[in-house]
């Protein structure tokens, strides 16, 4: 995303799809916050995060900086949903 970001800068004629990588980004930069954690951080919690929104708890208190993490990075989410997935094919066995 950076890159794309930095290349984006140099001269030359601008494209839409450029364009909505600079919105993404800037959306991207004004959703950061002073507490943040970084993916590995995430990844470190996620099985914590997940089993404690199946037992019905409010992870968006308990665990605040992970949920907007995963709000946040699309990477992470698709980690979360994938975790979620075997949970449930788990269950199903």
């Amino acid at each position: 995303m950076m890159m794309k970001f930095f290349n984006w800068l140099k001269p030359k004629k601008k494209k839409e799809e450029d364009v909505a990588v600079i919105i993404q980004f800037l959306q991207m930069l004004e959703m950061t916050d002073e507490n943040e954690i970084s993916c590995d951080d995430v990844h470190e919690l996620l099985d914590q995060f997940v089993e404690l929104q199946q037992r019905g708890e409010r992870v968006e208190e308990l665990m605040p900086l992970v949920k907007r993490h995963l709000d946040m990075c699309r990477e992470c989410f698709e980690e979360y949903e994938a975790l979620l997935a075997a949970l449930a094919f788990e269950k199903t066995l």
